[in-house]
């Protein structure tokens, strides 16, 4: 006879972008993981922006250190079990290697103050890999996402079957189109809508909303909720 674990909770977000991070969307999600407790609390990666590491950029953008601290300070403030790396996050391992060994050297500080955060924590630091990243939770994968259009949650269920990403700044939910049932997840950003500069010049960037998803788990099956905030001045949160 099989016994089946009892239900544990888990949260997860994405995309607080570090400096660009909302103080309310941050505020919001941190009093709901008070309130909730969960077991796992995953982030599904760019918790930092790292603008000056853009592929192409010479350097320039916004100041490093109050982008890179302000991403872990959230981190550690939402008690994080499992932390995915995003695209955003993968610039420094890309530029570790770099030529320009001012570049590289900026980018291994970056890096040994991530690990040094996700040791602190005991959490597991998972490196973005594209389309190979993935973190299994039940009958569930989390992963960054790297599917970016209308239609993005349908088509990530298409890849991945059950999932929950990132990478949107959508925050939506579809029904994958595969032979067996499947839902595509994105659990939207927390940064602070039209703060980001490069971004604004897209008519997409008018569809990003704010949310989370949170739910119960054992080991053979995930229940989540998708909560999506209207951008009011007020979080209604779901407990």
């Amino acid at each position: 006879m099989n016994i089946v674990s009892p239900w544990r909770r888990f949260m997860a977000v994405g995309c607080s972008h570090g400096i660009y991070a909302d103080p309310l969307a941050v505020e919001a999600v941190l009093r709901f993981r008070e309130q909730y407790r969960p077991h796992e609390v995953i982030h599904l990666g760019d918790f930092t922006d790292m603008s000056p590491f853009m592929g192409g950029s010479s350097g320039e953008g916004d100041a490093i250190k109050p982008d890179l601290m302000g991403g872990i300070e959230f981190l550690n403030n939402l008690q994080c079990t499992t932390v995915l790396c995003g695209n955003h996050e993968a610039r420094l391992w890309r530029d570790r290697n770099s030529n320009n060994e001012l570049r590289a050297m900026a980018a291994e500080t970056s890096i040994e103050a991530i690990e040094a955060a996700c040791l602190k924590l005991h959490a597991n630091l998972i490196p973005y890999t594209g389309v190979w990243q993935a973190y299994k939770l039940a009958n569930y994968t989390f992963t960054h996402g790297t599917i970016y259009n209308e239609n993005s949650a349908r088509d990530m269920a298409g890849v991945y079957g059950n999932v929950i990403f990132a990478h949107t700044h959508k925050a939506s939910i579809q029904a994958g189109r595969t032979f067996t049932p499947s839902l595509g997840i994105s659990v939207g950003t927390l940064t602070r809508r039209g703060a980001m500069e490069y971004a604004n010049t897209r008519v997409s960037t008018l569809a990003w909303s704010q949310g989370f998803v949170y739910g119960e788990y054992n080991e053979l099956s995930l229940h989540p909720k998708l909560h999506i905030h209207d951008f009011s001045d007020t979080w209604k949160l779901p407990l």
